[in-house]
Formats: structure tokens, sequence, C-alpha cells
């Protein structure tokens, strides 16, 4: 296996944009920091041909049009495994939009595969296990390990072989046109827009047994927690867990020593002047008579 190539200045790109233009076939993958933030965004484009394995660094490349060409180009097919988030990302970050694309998992759903995972189907098909290490890495940090290079290429690089063989089974079971409806609707998928519904508090697992003074604390915690995500532009759950804000909406803590005692509470939490509002807020929506801003 060759080395990993990366592709850090503008005038590589336009030679692997170049060299793409003539290539029947390329397969391409992305990591975005989905796992670590609020509003995410694609980090990584990983990009292979039979030849070699490319990633692209949108970090450093500002301008990626080099790419809209290839991408949008009906003669060069892109090999993707579960495209949507690719597909989606690809679009609102760079407004690059895909054409003439083949979608390995949904390939292997309609041949009744179980097991849609890009790593169960390598294994199966070429013997090949995936590090899991880096599944949930922060992609957005800088800067990136020979190792994390190369966990970040084999997404790729034995695409365009599993692309051929599944395209003969596809073939055999006369799937062809059907998968072919699939991978234009994948294409043409629109995104939907970050929702959030205060009242889907009541889904976290423990809610329903709160009593009322609980769920309406819990309520209050939920949206604290969505503000403060958007706010710092990191997951909720990395705020605080779905399993903290229950087990603080039950016990309801009057102090920043019982405070710390609840299990899951962040460090940073532990100072006074972070605990301090959340310890107001439960206050207040455990007592709502003694809020003076509540009318009675």
């Amino acid at each position: 296996m060759k080395p990993v190539v990366v592709i850090e200045k503008p005038s590589d790109l336009d030679v692997l944009a170049q060299q793409l233009s003539s290539c029947p076939h390329i397969a391409v993958d992305t990591e975005s920091n989905s796992f670590h933030a609020y509003y995410d965004r694609i980090c990584l484009i990983q990009v292979s041909t039979p030849e070699d394995d490319f990633i692209i660094d949108p970090f450093v490349l500002k301008d990626l049009k080099p790419l809209k060409g290839i991408f949008d180009n009906p003669m060069v097919e892109k090999i993707f495994h579960a495209a949507s988030n690719d597909v989606l990302g690809l679009r609102r970050d760079f407004q690059i939009r895909i054409r003439n694309l083949f979608d390995t998992a949904i390939a292997c759903s309609l041949l009744g595969h179980k097991q849609l995972g890009l790593s169960r189907i390598l294994d199966a098909h070429f013997g090949v296990s995936l590090n899991k290490r880096w599944q949930r890495y922060d992609w957005g940090r800088r800067p990136l390990s020979a190792e994390q290079l190369d966990y970040a290429r084999l997404d790729t690089h034995y695409l365009i072989s599993l692309r051929h063989l599944l395209s003969v089974e596809l073939q055999a079971h006369e799937l062809c046109e059907t998968a072919r409806e699939a991978f234009e609707k994948a294409c043409d998928q629109q995104s939907q827009e970050k929702t959030f519904h205060p009242g889907a508090f009541i889904q976290l697992s423990g809610a329903r047994s709160l009593d009322p003074t609980g769920k309406r604390v819990l309520k209050a915690l939920y949206v604290f927690r969505e503000q403060e995500a958007r706010r710092r532009n990191r997951a909720p759950f990395r705020i605080l867990s779905n399993e903290t804000l229950v087990r603080l909406a039950f016990s309801r803590p009057k102090d920043i020593a019982e405070f710390s005692k609840i299990k899951g509470i962040p460090h940073n939490f532990h100072e006074p002047w972070v605990a301090a509002p959340l310890l107001e807020l439960i206050r207040k929506n455990e007592f709502p008579e003694d809020d003076p801003n509540v009318r009675h």
C-alpha cells in the first residue's frame, strides 16, 4: 500500500482534480466533528483512485472549487459508503453537489446484507479490520498523526474494489435499476434544518418517572444545556449528559456541596461561579412561586 498523499496546497489540489477527471471511478468519504461540535463541519475529505489514496485538508485549503467539477461530472462515478451525511455536508460546507453516485451501503442493503457497517463489510469481503479507535475522534483537531491519516484513508481504499464486486451481484439479482434510482435519490436529498423542541426533554430516559416538579426542573435544564451547546459550539451531551440532567432534576441539589456530589457533573461545573447559575435555575423551577418574575 502506497503512502497516503495529503493535499494541503492549492497547486496540489489543481493537479489532483486534473488527475481525477480522467478516472471512471473514485472513492470518497469525509470526516466531520459532529460528535464534538454543535455546528459540525467537514474536517477531512478522503479520495481514492485504484492506485492512490489522498486526504484533502479543508482547514488549510480555503477554496475547494477544483473539486466541484469532479463531483458534478457525470462521467466520473463517486463511490461512497452510506453517503447521506457526506452528500449533505459537502453541499452545506463547500456548495459541492454530487452527480453519478454509487453507495456501497445501499447496494449491500438491496442485496440483503444485515450488517451494513463498513468495518463488517470490508472484513467479510477482504478480511480487513478497521481500527475503531478513531471512529469518534474530533477530526477538527490539528495536527493529525500518521496513524490517524492511515485510519482515514482506509475508509476509501477498498471502496472501488467493493463497488465492482457489488455491481456484479446487483446485475445477477437484476437490481441495477433499483440501485440506480436509490443512488440518484441519495444525491438529491435535502438537508433538514436543526431544530430544538423543549418538550422533547420527556423522551430522556427516566424523565417520565419524575414528579411534576422534577419534570419542570428537567425541562429548564434541558433548555439550558441547548443554549450552552450553541454558545460554546459543543455537542449537547458534552455539556451535560442526559443521565446527569435527570439526576439533577431528581436530586435538586441545594448548594455547591450537594451539587458536586451528583454523578456525571463535569469538573468545570464544580467551580462556584459555574455551578451557581444552575443551582439558581433549579431553585427557580423547584419553587416558581418564589420567583418575582412569575406572575401569580
